[in-house]
């Protein structure tokens, strides 16, 4: 998705990434009650800080939610017990 739609996506509480990101590099996030978007680091220990958005990424169109990985593995067994139903 385009920058533009992933602003969107940072209004309504849905972190986003770049699907170019290594995961080490995260995902970007706008906290309730904050007006600048933070970039939450899992690896190699959890970090977060203001994160500068560069012309790259504004131009992007490689942007997509987030899922946290505990939440996709359990979207990956709902979506297998469908499929076995």
């Amino acid at each position: 998705m385009l920058f533009s739609e992933a602003l969107v996506q940072l209004k309504a509480q849905v972190p986003v990434y770049r699907l170019g990101w290594d995961p080490q590099d995260g995902y970007v996030t706008l906290m309730p009650g904050m007006t600048h978007v933070w970039k939450i680091v899992l690896q190699p220990a959890p970090n977060a800080g203001n994160y500068i958005f560069s012309v790259a990424d504004l131009e992007a169109d490689d942007w997509a939610p987030y899922q946290h990985p505990k939440e996709a593995l359990v979207a990956l067994d709902e979506e297998k017990a469908v499929e076995a139903a």
